[in-house]
């Protein structure tokens, strides 16, 4: 009686947890963080904040770079997350087996984050002094908004 209890809320953590980091299902994480190859920064952003033909270049290159290196990271995080659900099917799901799958996630997770912490910061550095103090009002009044900032 006290493993069925202790499996199941195992089970129910590590449910929890996956649901917390990724999103949803089978896609990108909630990397809100990253609309799907854009790095976060959406449209709206980058029009209210004059880029440059130059600035336009650069931030396409910034984008591509991050997208080539966060893609295997994401189907890696995917991966654990299949099999973290069909451990979980199983008769007699091992909670430490389940356990060490969400944080090997997890730390997949860190790794994408900091990724993109990287993109910010030389995002940032692109822009004129003018341009950066516009990009952090508008980051405050939400144009330029980090989305889903509760960020795994």
């Amino acid at each position: 009686m006290k493993r069925s209890v202790s499996v199941a809320f195992v089970a129910v953590l590590a449910a929890a947890a996956l649901t917390a980091q990724a999103g949803h299902r089978g896609g990108p994480p909630a990397f809100g963080h990253m609309d799907a190859g854009k790095g976060g920064i959406s449209g709206a952003c980058i029009e209210a904040l004059g880029l440059t033909d130059a600035q336009k270049s650069s931030l396409t290159q910034l984008r591509q770079d991050l997208m080539t290196a966060v893609q295997p990271l994401f189907e890696q995080r995917r991966a654990l997350h299949e099999q973290v659900e069909t451990a979980l099917e199983a008769a007699n799901p091992d909670p430490a087996a389940i356990g060490q799958l969400v944080i090997a996630a997890h730390r997949i997770g860190d790794q994408i984050r900091s990724l993109h912490e990287q993109f910010q910061t030389r995002f940032e550095a692109l822009l004129t002094p003018e341009q950066a103090a516009t990009y952090r009002r508008l980051r405050e009044n939400g144009v330029c908004a980090p989305r889903g900032k509760h960020l795994h």
